[in-house]
């Protein structure tokens, strides 16, 4: 950023005894040594004028044109000034883009502990309303209808404002008419919904610079007296938006219709849950081995939940029953 300068404000102050006293002096036409007592500041703030006519007599500025120019002056500087605010967010921006691109990582700012509800619903309004480019969350447990109605005016104007909005839910939220509701009017201004039938993480991540995610014990489950954890910590943020990708990549997504009840298990399922999250993972391009290591499985245990699945659909090769998870309503269950 150009280096602004901002002119000085002028002196506007009323004078001091000993500049009244050389004004008057002045007014009377008297002779002024060019060291007299307060005749260089009268002189400075344009009070006082040199007589060209007679050397070391002062005129004074006629008080409507000395209004004027001090006037002018003041508004210069306050435009400057405003000018030189409404810069700062691109000053700042130029910083973090020259920190990222030599890979800078900023000093620890830690995580905090948000202990109670109204405390993670402050700071996360407050994040979502300040985000420049995108908005991540994802949702595995059921939101209240007053939750969702509240929530709809902040993440309606940041998707209109063109942040990217994009959100997984759970699959069996389809057939909640609020949540419906909420993903009807979201979509309409540009997010994306996704679904997905299996365990994942609750959490917000705005910008890449801020997360929002649940509190986890020693024992791995989530500590319900808790609220949330926030950081702006570039890494945790990071791995938590790579997380979120992963799962969004194995959801599918929810584009809704008129009269749309949510998904509904058939009555001749093909899939059990263990299989549709092995798909899952093989759409998501997924080894076996990665996928059995989710599950706490071996290799050779997906392999055959696949040739099972593979031979009870009586297709030949994998490839045939990918094709057909692709457009079959499982892919909807959880």
């Amino acid at each position: 950023m150009t280096e602004r300068k901002i002119s000085t404000t002028p002196d506007t102050s009323r004078l001091n005894e000993t500049e009244l006293a050389t004004y008057r002096r002045a007014l009377q036409g008297e002779e002024l040594p060019s060291d007299e007592p307060g005749l260089g500041s009268l002189l400075g703030r344009g009070i006082l004028l040199p007589n060209t006519h007679e050397t070391g007599t002062y005129v004074p500025a006629q008080p409507g044109f000395l209004q004027t120019q001090l006037t002018s002056a003041v508004l210069r500087v306050l435009t400057e000034a405003r000018d030189a605010l409404e810069g700062i967010p691109a000053h700042v921006r130029e910083l973090e883009a020259e920190q990222e691109r030599f890979n800078h990582t900023p000093g620890p700012v830690g995580t905090l502990l948000l202990r109670t509800v109204p405390e993670v619903n402050a700071e996360t309004i407050r994040t979502i309303q300040g985000a420049e480019f995108e908005i991540l969350t994802s949702q595995p447990g059921h939101r209240k209808p007053r939750v969702l109605k509240s929530a709809l005016p902040r993440d309606l104007q940041a998707a209109q404002r063109g942040v990217t909005v994009r959100t997984i839910y759970r699959t069996s939220g389809r057939s909640n008419p609020t949540q419906r509701d909420w993903v009807a009017v979201m979509t309409r201004a540009g997010a994306q919904v996704r679904t997905l039938g299996e365990d994942f993480l609750r959490l917000i991540v705005v910008d890449r610079k801020h997360a929002f995610f649940e509190i986890y014990g020693e024992d791995g489950t989530v500590q319900e007296n808790s609220a949330a954890w926030y950081s702006q910590d570039r890494g945790v943020c990071a791995l938590l938006a790579a997380y979120f990708r992963e799962a969004w990549d194995r959801a599918d997504p929810w584009v809704p219709h008129e009269g749309e009840t949510g998904a509904r298990p058939e009555d001749d399922t093909k899939t059990t849950k263990v299989q549709r999250t092995i798909l899952r993972g093989i759409v998501g391009g997924k080894s076996y081995a990665t996928i059995g290591q989710k599950l706490g499985y071996s290799e050779r245990t997906v392999t055959a939940h696949v040739s099972a699945l593979r031979e009870a659909l009586g297709m030949n090769s994998v490839a045939q029953v990918t094709h057909w998870w692709a457009t079959s309503p499982e892919r909807l269950l959880p």
